[in-house]
C-alpha cells in the first residue's frame, strides 16, 4: 500500500527509520517492509542512505544489525546474485537444488543473533530468483526480528515486485518532490553554502530530481557561473540560462555526447555489460590490452560519468548515464558489442547478450540449452531472460521452442497467469505437433493450478479430439480423469483397486492412489502413491505427466497411518520437489504439513503453517485452498475465537474458489462455528446437508474423519436420526479399516450408542487408539465423549477423570474453545469440574509459552539453528520462526541470544 500524507522529503529518513525500528520490536503487528519508489534521479539511493544513517544512530551497541546490497552496482548478475550478496552466502555453480533453502537458513541464522535490517537498492534491476527470495523474506518477517527497506524504480515493471507490493505487511512510499527547504539543504550539503535569489529560483524547477540538482550545481561550477562567497549565487547570462533550463535527461545526454574516442567506447561496453566490471574485462570485450584503456577510463572518472567501487570495479555513477549511452549508440553497434560480450560471459549471462545481439531464435535456443545446468534450479531467471525473444518469436520452430521453455519456466516458478498467456500466444504459431502438445500441457497445468478446472478440461477435450491413439492420448485421458477428480466434478468411482495399477500411466497411477484414499481405502493407496513419486524420477517421464506425484504420499499416509508417518513423508517429498525445482509444490506441501499439525493437535503450528501457506498460495496463484481455509477457520473455533472464524468464512463465501475433490471443508467449519455459537439446531441441519453432499461424492475417508463431530452436532441439535444415519453409513466402509479411520468410526459408534456404559467403553477405546498414532484431535474428542457418556450413566468420578484427560489435551493444544465446551456439557449433566481456566496461558511471561514454544526455546538455548530445530521436530523452518517470534514477544526479548540467556537464567534460579 502507498503511504499517504508525505508532501516533502523533510523527515522522510526519520519516518522510515522509525517504521523499521517499530517493525523490529517484539510482537510488532505493523508493516515490516518499506518500499521507496521513484524515477531516475529521484533520490531513492540518497533516501536509503539517510535511513541507514538514522538507523545506525538509533540502534547503537549492535542491538540490531544492518546489511545492504544494491542490484545496479552488483558485479554478480547470476541467479540469486543479489540475495547472495545481501546475505553473504556462497552458492556453488551451477545453482544447487536447495539454493532458496540455504539462503533462508542463512537469514534465519542472522536473525538469531540480533534483529536484522536488510536494505536493497535498485531492486528493479535484480535477478528474478533474488526477487522471488525477497518475497519469501518479506513473508518471513512476520515471524523473525527482521525489517526490510527496498528502493526501486516503477519501470521496468517486475512481476515479483508487483507481488511484493501487494502484501499487507509492505508499505510503499512514492518519493515526493523536494520543497524549498529541502532544496536549500541539498545545496548546502553538496557545496557547503546556502543558495540565494537567482540560484534558488533556477534550481526549484528541478526539485523533483535531486540528481539533476547536484549535477547542475557541478556543471555550473565547472562553467564558472557561480559566485562563491558566504552564500551561493548564480551570475546572470545566456550560458547559465541555457544550463539551468536543461532537464536531467538533456544534461546527462549532453555529458555522454561530449565523450569521444576510446572513452566513448569504454562507456558503451560498460553499458552493454550492464554491471560494474574490471578494466581487464572491458578490455577483453574490446579485444585490447588493458593498458590501452587507462586514459579512456580516467576521462570517464574525471567527468563523473563512472567511478571505481571498493572492489576496484568500474561502474556508472548513475543509471541515467548507462541509459543515455545505450540510447546514443546505434542499434547495429549495440548488437556488435553484445555479441562480443557474449563470448566473455558465463552461461546464464550469455543468454542476455545473445538475445541483445539480435541472434536468431535458433542461436538463442542454443545458448539457453548451453545454460541448462545453470538455470535448472532457477526457473524464474530463465523465464525472465526469455521475456524479450518470446514476445517476438514469430512462427519459426526455434521461436516456438523458446516460448515453450519460457511457459514451462513460468509455471515451475509459480507465475501461472503469465505461463497461460505465453502458452496461448505460442500455440497459435505452433505447427510442430510435439510443440503444440507441450504448450497445451503447460496451459492445462497453469489453469489447473489456478483452480480453473472447467477451462482446463475443455482444452483437454479439444486435445483428445485431435490426438491419434497413442501414449499421449492415454496421458491426456488420465489427466482428464485426474482433474475431474481434483475438482470434485463427478462422484468418485466405487470399484475395487485396479487389477494392475503399475500398467497405468504415471498420471493414472496418481489418480488411482488418490481415489482409493478418498473412498475409504487409504491403506491400499499408500504404495501406489510412493510408486508414483519414485516413477516421477524417471527420465522417460514427459513434462507435466504426473507433475503432482510428490504431493500425495503425505496426504495418503495421514489417512492411512496418522500424523507420525505423514511427517516422515513430508520431509521426503519436499526433498524431491527441491531436487526437481518444482517451486509451485511448496504451497501444497506447506498446506499438507499444516493439516498434519492440526491432526496432531499442534494448533499453533497448524495455524502458522496455514497462514504462511495461504499467503504463499496467493503469491503463486494456487487456487486449491478450500480445505486450508476451512481448516484454518476450524482452528479459530477450537482455540475459542469464533469471531475470527466467522470473518474468515465470510471472506471465503464472498469469493469462493473450487472445493478440492469436492470436500466441503468450509461447510465443516461452518458447522463447528454454529455449534460454538450454541445454535445447535442450525448446526445439525447444516451438518446433515454437508454430510449428504460429501456422501453423494463418495468421500468416505473425509466423512469418517468428521463423523464424530457431526454426530455430536446432531445430538446437541436434537437430530438423533441423523446420528443413526452417520453410524449406518460408516458401516459401508471397506474393511479392514486403517487405524485413523478405525478410531473415528469407533468414536462415532459411541455417540450413536444408546447404552451409556457401552458408549463410554467405545469412546475410551477410540481415545487410546487415536493416541497410539498421534491423532490428538480425535483423542481429545474421544475423551470428551467418554466423559459425557460416563456422566449420563451416573459415574461422575469417571466423568471427571475422562474430562481431565480431555482438558489436559486441550490445554496442551491451546484448544480453549473445546475446553469451554467440555465444561459446559458436563455442567449440564450436573458434573462439576474443578475450574481449570486459570491454568490457561496468560498473554505474557514464561507461563504464556505453549509447550512447543518452550521446547523450541530450549533447543535454541542448546545452540540449534532454525533448520536444525525444524528437522528435529518434523516441522517447517517457517513454523519454527513463528514459535521463536511468539516467544520473543511474550518474554519481551529481541533476539535468540537474549532468549537463550533468559532460558539459562531461569533454569539456574533456585526452586
Amino acid at each position: 500500500m502507498n503511504e499517504p500524507g508525505l508532501s516533502s522529503r523533510r523527515g522522510l529518513g526519520t519516518y522510515l527509520a522509525q517504521g523499521l525500528g517499530r517493525a523490529l520490536a517484539p510482537g510488532s503487528q505493523g508493516p515490516s517492509a518499506f518500499v521507496v519508489t521513484g524515477g531516475t534521479g529521484a533520490g531513492k539511493s540518497r533516501t536509503l542512505r539517510e535511513v541507514c544513517s538514522e538507523l545506525r544512530e538509533a540502534l547503537p551497541d549492535a542491538s540490531a544489525s544492518l546489511r545492504q546490497a544494491g542490484a545496479a552496482h552488483l558485479a554478480d548478475k547470476a541467479p540469486y546474485g543479489l540475495a547472495k550478496s545481501l546475505l553473504g552466502v556462497d552458492l556453488a555453480s551451477p545453482v544447487p537444488a536447495d539454493a532458496e533453502d540455504r539462503l533462508l537458513a542463512r537469514l534465519d541464522a542472522l536473525c538469531a543473533t540480533a534483529p536484522l535490517v536488510l536494505v536493497i537498492d535498485d531492486a528493479h534491476e535484480a535477478d528474478a530468483a533474488s526477487l522471488a527470495v525477497l518475497n519469501r523474506m518479506v513473508a518471513a518477517s512476520r515471524d523473525l526480528p527482521l525489517a526490510l527497506l527496498v528502493g526501486r524504480r516503477p519501470s521496468p515493471e517486475r512481476e515479483y515486485l508487483k507481488r511484493l507490493l501487494s502484501s499487507p505487511i509492505v508499505r510503499e512510499t512514492v518519493l515526493p518532490p523536494l520543497d524549498e527547504r529541502d532544496v536549500d539543504a541539498l545545496v548546502h550539503e553538496h557545496t557547503g553554502r546556502w543558495p540565494t535569489g537567482r540560484l534558488r529560483s533556477a534550481l526549484l524547477p528541478h526539485r523533483g530530481n535531486p540528481l539533476r540538482l547536484t549535477t547542475l550545481l557541478d556543471d555550473l561550477d565547472r562553467a564558472g557561473v557561480l559566485d562563491t562567497g558566504d552564500v551561493l549565487e548564480l551570475r546572470p547570462g545566456p550560458q547559465a540560462d541555457d544550463m539551468t533550463r536543461r532537464s536531467l535527461d538533456e544534461a546527462v545526454t549532453s555529458a555522454v555526447q561530449a565523450l569521444e574516442g576510446p572513452a566513448r567506447e569504454v562507456a558503451r561496453i560498460l553499458a552493454v555489460l550492464g554491471r560494474p566490471a574490471a578494466t581487464e574485462e572491458i578490455a577483453a570485450v574490446a579485444k585490447l590490452e588493458p593498458i590501452r584503456l587507462v586514459e579512456a577510463v580516467q576521462v570517464l572518472v574525471d567527468r563523473g560519468v563512472a567511478s571505481f567501487d571498493a572492489d576496484e570495479l568500474l561502474g556508472f555513477t548513475h543509471a541515467g548515464y548507462r541509459v543515455a549511452v545505450e540510447r546514443g549508440t546505434p542499434a547495429p553497434l549495440l548488437r556488435v558489442l553484445h555479441s562480443a560480450a557474449a563470448q566473455q560471459a558465463d552461461p546464464a549471462d550469455r543468454i542476455r547478450h545473445v538475445i541483445a545481439s539480435g541472434a536468431t531464435p535458433k542461436a538463442v535456443l542454443s545458448a539457453v540449452q548451453d545454460a541448462e545446468n545453470d538455470l535448472a534450479h532457477a526457473p524464474a531467471v530463465e523465464a525472465d531472460l526469455l521475456a524479450v525473444p518470446t514476445a517476438a518469436t514469430g512462427t519459426s520452430m526455434a521461436g516456438v521452442a523458446l516460448a515453450v521453455r519460457r511457459a514451462r519456466a513460468l509455471s515451475r516458478s509459480g507465475q501461472m497467469t503469465q505461463a497461460e498467456t505465453v502458452a496461448r500466444t505460442a500455440l497459435i504459431h505452433a505447427t510442430e505437433p510435439r510443440q503444440a502438445d507441450e504448450l497445451r500441457l503447460v496451459l492445462i497445468f497453469a489453469l489447473s493450478a489456478r483452480g480453473e478446472a472447467h477451462e482446463a478440461l475443455s482444452l483437454m477435450n479439444e486435445a483428445l479430439d485431435e490426438a491419434s491413439p497413442s501414449r499421449a492420448r492415454d496421458v491426456l485421458q488420465q489427466q482428464h480423469r485426474q482433474l475431474t477428480q481434483l475438482g470434485g466434478l463427478e462422484p468418485l468411482a466405487l470399484r475395487p483397486p485396479t487389477a494392475n495399477p503399475l500398467a497405468l500411466t504415471l498420471t493414472g497411477l496418481v489418480t488411482e492412489a488418490v481415489r482409493l484414499c478418498l473412498t475409504g481405502s487409504p491403506h491400499l493407496a499408500v504404495e501406489l502413491a510412493w510408486e508414483a513419486s519414485r516413477r516421477h524420477m524417471s527420465r522417460d517421464v514427459r513434462p507435466y505427466e504426473g507433475s503432482s506425484s510428490d504431493i500425495w504420499p503425505p496426504f495418503v499416509e495421514l489417512a492411512a497411518s496418522g500424523p507420525r508417518a505423514a511427517y516422515d513423508a513430508v520431509r521426503e517429498v519436499q526433498r524431491l520437489a527441491d531436487e526437481r525445482a518444482a517451486q509451485w509444490q511448496s504451497v501444497p506441501h506447506q498446506l499438507l504439513r499444516a493439516s498434519i499439525d492440526m491432526s496432531a493437535g499442534r494448533l499453533d503450528d497448524a495455524a502458522a503453517a496455514f497462514d504462511a501457506g495461504l499467503e504463499l498460495a496467493d503469491s503463486m496463484e494456487f487456487g486449491w485452498t478450500s480445505h486450508a481455509v476451512g481448516s484454518r477457520a476450524m482452528i479459530d473455533v477450537l482455540r475459542g475465537d469464533p469471531d475470527a472464524a466467522e470473518t474468515r468464512l465470510a471472506h471465503w463465501n464472498s469469493e469462493p474458489r473450487p472445493l478440492i475433490f469436492g470436500l466441503p471443508q468450509p461447510g465443516r467449519a461452518e458447522v463447528s462455528l454454529l455449534e460454538a455459537r450454541r445454535r445447535y439446531a442450525e448446526a445439525a441441519r447444516l451438518a446433515r446437508t454437508v454430510w449428504r453432499t460429501a456422501s453423494e461424492q463418495h468421500l468416505y475417508t473425509w466423512l469418517t474423519t468428521v463423523a464424530p463431530e457431526f454426530s455430536r452436532a446432531a445430538l446437541l441439535g436434537g437430530d438423533e436420526a441423523f446420528c443413526a444415519t452417520i453410524a449406518q453409513d460408516l458401516r459401508q466402509l471397506p474393511r479392514p479399516l486403517p487405524p485413523p479411520l478405525a478410531a473415528s468410526v469407533r468414536l462415532a459408534e459411541a455417540l450413536a450408542c444408546p447404552d451409556p456404559g457401552a458408549a463410554t467403553a467405545k469412546a475410551c477405546a477410540a481415545a487410546a487408539e487415536a493416541e497410539s498414532i498421534g491423532e490428538t484431535l480425535t483423542a481429545l474428542t474421544a475423551w470428551e465423549e467418554a466423559a459425557v457418556a460416563a456422566a449420563k450413566s451416573g459415574s461422575k468420578d469417571q466423568a471427571r477423570q475422562y474430562a481431565r484427560q480431555a482438558l489436559e489435551i486441550a490445554l496442551n493444544a491451546g484448544a480453549a474453545g473445546v475446553a469451554q465446551r467440555v465444561r459446559a456439557r458436563l455442567r449440564a449433566l450436573d458434573v462439576r469440574l474443578k475450574d481449570t481456566r486459570n491454568r490457561y496461558r496468560p498473554p505474557t511471561g514464561w507461563d504464556a509459552l505453549t509447550p512447543t514454544e518452550t521446547q523450541v526455546a530450549e533447543m535454541v538455548t542448546a545452540g540449534l539453528s532454525g533448520p536444525d530445530i525444524a528437522r528435529a521436530m518434523s516441522v517447517s523452518t517457517r513454523t519454527v520462526q513463528t514459535h521463536v517470534s511468539h516467544s520473543l514477544a511474550k518474554l519481551g526479548v529481541a533476539s535468540r541470544i537474549e532468549l537463550a540467556a533468559a532460558v539459562r537464567a531461569r533454569s539456574q534460579r533456585p526452586l
